[in-house]
């Protein structure tokens, strides 16, 4: 597919069970994943429709369909029930997918065993043995979902890079809310800067003057919650110089990248506009009795083709 560019991995689907070094809290301490790789997928990868997945086992003067030959990842062994959390120990079985549910968004798969021939021709000594094949039995029915399944249909590099996409997103969630947790989790010292009162009131007379809105009642609760930010970002900053200054004393902390920001390339001739737009206002608010800022919202709104 030239949609996906083909990742330097192996041919074969590797063994997803093992947990991602994602979240390495200490050395003593088990890591695994909080969260099932399957809400990390990514649909972009499939080349066909569940509909359309189903619809190969559709034959020619067959009155049923027939199984979708496929490998999932199910159970070692037989013990878990289908539907529940998926063991430790599991592995690629060769299966037949039998069915989709969309309020699962899961296929319905059954395990096929090889068994060996004598077994078979006791069992039933009546029937027919194609040459040089070995007889397949059929075993327990699974739901599971779309990442833990290879239809043979498919390329299996491409299934392997979407495989690897969700393992990077799952890490990279998991670091992120970590380092969230890890910052809601600081006591706000008493000595960081706080958020002066100037500020607060300027921006609290910019939300009641905000025309449609109704601020009274929730007042105080948003004040509240703006110097909860406001502390929270100190602390976000602090906490950030503090792993950024000893990284070897916090390996399991992953800081969040940022962003890079695009500066627009028309704003400086906007912004230019603006300027004299409003030096103009100055002057001419006066002559026409309106207030500055209303006479420089008419007319901003007159030089919108600019």
């Amino acid at each position: 597919d030239s949609r996906h560019p083909v990742p330097d991995a192996a041919k074969q689907p590797q063994n997803i069970t093992e947990p991602p070094p994602c979240l390495q809290y200490h050395d003593t301490l088990l890591t695994f994943p909080m969260f099932f790789l399957e809400i990390f997928d990514n649909e972009e990868y499939d080349c066909r429709t569940p509909e359309d997945w189903l619809a190969l086992g559709n034959a020619e003067g067959s009155p049923g369909r027939k199984p979708i030959p496929a490998k999932a990842l199910l159970p070692a062994d037989d013990e878990t029930p289908s539907g529940e959390i998926p063991p430790l120990r599991c592995s690629w079985h060769v299966v037949g997918v039998l069915d989709y549910s969309k309020e699962k968004c899961q296929y319905l798969v059954q395990k096929v065993h090889q068994s060996t021939r004598q077994a078979d021709e006791n069992e039933n000594p009546n029937k027919k043995h194609t040459k040089g094949m070995s007889p397949l039995v059929a075993g327990s029915k699974y739901w599971v979902p779309r990442i833990r399944l290879l239809f043979s249909a498919e390329d299996p590099l491409v299934f392997v890079e979407r495989i690897q996409f969700a393992l990077r997103y799952r890490e990279n969630t998991e670091a992120l809310i970590f380092y969230q947790l890890s910052v809601d989790c600081m006591p706000i010292w008493p000595g960081a800067p706080s958020l002066s009162t100037v500020s607060l009131e300027h921006m609290k007379r910019l939300a009641l003057s905000a025309p449609g809105l109704s601020l009274e009642k929730c007042i105080e609760d948003l004040e509240k919650e703006i110097k909860l930010e406001y502390d929270r970002t100190m602390n976000s900053m602090i906490f950030e110089k503090v792993v950024m200054s000893h990284p070897e004393e916090f390996p399991h902390i992953t800081l969040p990248q940022k962003d890079s920001e695009c500066v627009p390339q028309t704003g400086r001739t906007i912004g230019l506009v603006h300027i004299c737009l409003h030096l103009s206002c100055s002057m001419w608010s006066h002559v026409h009795n309106l207030s500055p800022d209303l006479f420089f919202l008419s007319r901003l709104r007159s030089s919108s083709s600019f």
